[in-house]
């Protein structure tokens, strides 16, 4: 009678030390991993594999918009990504926050019809029947939403046990992930910056070489034009273009030299907006050009220089008609981000609460190629630019305490750029 009890036990053991090898495995193959996109890409196609999920979707949370957002879809509806969004506020993060265990949505039906129409909608469209949150020192990073197995079995309670523990080292590693980043990017910044301050000195000490120079230039080339024919007054006329040029150029290279005192008061932003595009309008009009604003914030004020902000804004919005000379659209947000714990030096912190101003344009877009060289002086894709708009508005906004960042798309049904720039709520600054 105590062989099979022996056998059990032992197929028992064995099946243990499997299901803790296949852990080690799964853990080393995330583990390795620095970078987040990549890490998160292994993560869909891992945890399919584990349990064979028809469909996996993976939702992670985004300090900078304050929202919980779908990553990575693997099988079913990858479309089901750009509904995957949700706040803090709604029903589903505050369930999966308090409980921080599985939903199984096929059983939990009292906990589904706690959630709002529209959550119930994406589940079912989506084809949702577990949910396993994201944990990492009690606080909600992401979730892994399961559609059904292939077979068409339900979950086992040890299957969901196993997701669980293997979905908590996971959100560790993705920690870690994001730790990372946030470092690479604050040594970019760094980086950056010391690049412009030293651009800054060489282009003030070189704007005042040319400039005196080019005044005789232009000087003497006018009193040489009064005694010339007609036919080559106009060769002269390109010189004198030409020298107006370089003299833009040297405005520009002073303009980003200097690091100019900010005035500081209060700006409401919304008004900023709409003045800088009062100031557009005939421009706008003229490029048959559409624009519509939004405001989803509902206190728009902060502390900052109202001249320097709207340099950059017109700058921006400048940048925009550009790239859509037969004309186009421009969508203009303005949206406040609510203080959210973020990675800062292996700890968490508390981020500070900001207005966010995203200017989209439906242009052709950046080459990805250009993309990290938007903000280098002098980088330019335009005929006649002079590369220094965007390099004095990044230090415009890193004065403010803020940041700038630009998305772009080339390719598809929506091309575009978008620009979007975050400054420190009034009460943080």
């Amino acid at each position: 009678m105590k062989i099979p009890y022996l056998k059990e036990s032992r197929l028992k053991a064995r099946m243990d030390i499997a299901r803790d090898l296949f852990h080690q495995e799964f853990l080393q193959s995330v583990t390795r991993i620095i970078g987040l996109d990549q890490l998160l890409e292994n993560l869909g196609s891992k945890f399919r594999e584990v349990v064979d999920a028809n469909s996996l979707y993976v939702m992670i949370f985004e300090p900078i918009t304050g929202r919980y957002v779908g990553k990575v879809a693997r099988g079913g509806h990858p479309e089901f990504l750009q509904d995957l969004s949700f706040s803090r506020s709604e029903n589903l993060i505050k369930w999966l926050s308090v409980n921080r265990c599985a939903l199984d949505v096929t059983k939990d039906i009292e906990v589904v019809k706690f959630l709002s129409e529209r959550e119930q909608g994406l589940l079912r469209e989506a084809g949702i029947v577990l949910i396993i949150p994201l944990i990492v020192v009690n606080r909600l990073t992401g979730a892994l939403f399961f559609g059904r197995k292939t077979g068409g079995a339900p979950y086992k309670p040890s299957e969901v046990e196993m997701l669980t523990a293997l979905a908590n080292q996971s959100a560790l590693a993705m920690e870690h992930a994001l730790m990372y980043q946030f470092q690479e990017e604050k040594l970019k910044k760094l980086f950056h910056a010391d690049k412009l301050a030293t651009i800054g000195e060489l282009a003030a000490g070189a704007a005042h070489e040319i400039r005196n120079p080019l005044t005789a230039i232009r000087s003497t080339v006018q009193y040489i034009q009064k005694d010339l024919p007609g036919e080559k007054r106009s060769l002269v006329d390109g010189i004198l273009e030409e020298v107006d040029r370089i003299d833009r150029i040297i405005k520009g290279l002073l303009s980003f030299s200097k690091s100019a005192e900010l005035h500081m008061s209060e700006v409401n932003l919304q008004n900023l907006i709409q003045q800088t595009l009062l100031l557009l309008d005939s421009e706008l009009r003229r490029h048959n050009i559409a624009v519509f604003t939004e405001v989803k914030a509902q206190d728009t004020t902060i502390i900052g220089d109202a001249a320097q902000l709207k340099q950059v804004i017109l700058n921006i919005l400048m940048n925009s008609i550009q790239a859509m000379p037969k004309g186009g659209q421009i969508d203009v947000t303005l949206a406040s981000t609510r203080p959210e714990a973020v990675a800062n030096e292996g700890r968490t912190v508390e981020k500070r609460g900001f207005l966010c101003i995203a200017i989209r344009d439906t242009g052709p877009g950046i080459q990805k190629r250009n993309l990290p060289k938007v903000f280098d002086p002098f980088f330019t894709t335009k005929e006649n630019g002079t590369g220094l708009g965007l390099s004095i508005s990044y230090g415009i906004i890193s004065k403010h305490g803020g940041e700038i960042e630009i998305r772009s798309q080339t390719e598809g049904e929506h091309t575009g750029t978008t620009v979007l720039i975050w400054l420190p709520l009034k009460q943080a600054l």
